[in-house]
Order: structure tokens, then sequence, then C-alpha cells
């Protein structure tokens, strides 16, 4: 029997934050009938900036994260706003978050950060040619530190764990794709 999804009978929103809002969805199971409850969040849409520089280096942030409680080392990276092209939230975040600008900007990739309870896409952005030319605009609740560095330096700073974030490692995946780096 081949698989079907789940019909839904009803939903209920539980709660609504700034970020996210938390769904729970009746639903059964499509071979046995069996009736559950099914917890999603539905989030926004989020955009991952592999940003380069014209001297063979990467941008990057480092900032703290109340999941973890530690500082983490990530590439750029924001919500969607509503009704935003990922190119345009990008071009965006890149800015406020760096004061970076791109020569130019290409969609390398997309993924569904989890597709077990959240809705959202997260998109990576491939950013060329990047220079500094604005002051930071942080949004309230946020403190980045700037780290540039050397693309020679990123590989063992990934294998040492430095950049663990799962959205960072996927975006990094699409710039290698995209750049004809990896071997299938």
């Amino acid at each position: 029997m081949p698989l079907s999804p789940f019909p839904r009978h009803g939903s209920e929103q539980l709660l609504d934050t700034p970020i996210f809002r938390l769904r729970r969805d009746r639903a059964s199971h499509p071979r046995t009938g069996r009736e559950g409850q099914y917890y999603v969040l539905e989030c926004p849409d989020w955009v991952n900036i592999v940003a380069l520089t014209e001297h063979d280096e990467i941008v990057l942030v480092r900032q703290w994260r109340h999941g973890t409680r530690s500082m983490e080392l990530e590439i750029p990276a924001g919500m969607v706003e509503p009704g935003e092209d990922p190119l345009a939230g990008a071009a965006r975040e890149l800015r406020e978050e760096t004061g970076y600008e791109a020569a130019s900007l290409a969609l390398v990739g997309h993924v569904a950060p989890n597709a077990a309870y959240q809705d959202n896409r997260c998109f990576t952005v491939l950013a060329r040619g990047c220079k500094r030319l604005h002051e930071t605009e942080f949004d309230p609740g946020e403190d980045l530190e700037l780290v540039v560095l050397p693309l020679r330096e990123l590989p063992a700073r990934v294998a040492a764990g430095e950049l663990r974030n799962g959205m960072v490692i996927a975006g990094l995946f699409w710039w290698l794709q995209a750049e004809g780096k990896l071997r299938w």
C-alpha cells in the first residue's frame, strides 16, 4: 500500500510568539484510522548567507544562542519578512548583521529545517564580492561579533566543531555543491 497523507480533522493555535506559533492538529493515520495529536511550529522562512569577500574570506558572526546557552560561530542569517523575496532578505540581513554588501547574490538551495514539526524553509544565498560599506543595524535583542575568516581555515573550524549549527552546515553544503566542490 503506498504512503498517504494523514487527513487533518482540526487545528488549534496554542501559542503565539514574535518568532513562531505553536499549533496542535488532530489527524488520522491513513492506514489504521487511529486519530492522534500532532504539534507544529509555524515559523517564518529563514535565509542563510554564505558571504565571500574578494580576498578569499568568508564573513561569519559570533553570537549568544539561548537554545544552546553558548556563543556560536555562524554564517549571517535571519528571518525572511512576510512577502519578502529570499534574495532581498539575504541582502537585508547581511547588511544589518555585518555591514557588508554583495556584488552578486544567488539562491543555491533550501531545506526544511525540521519537517517533523516545523512548516518553514531555510534558503541559502551565496553572496560574492562582499565589501563592508555600512555600520551594523542589529535587531533588538541581537548582539553579534563580526568574524572574517580566510577560506582555507574554514574546514578545520567546522571539523573542530566551532561551526555546529545544523542550518549553517546545510548552508555550507549548498555553497560547496554550487561550486562543484562535492564529489558524490
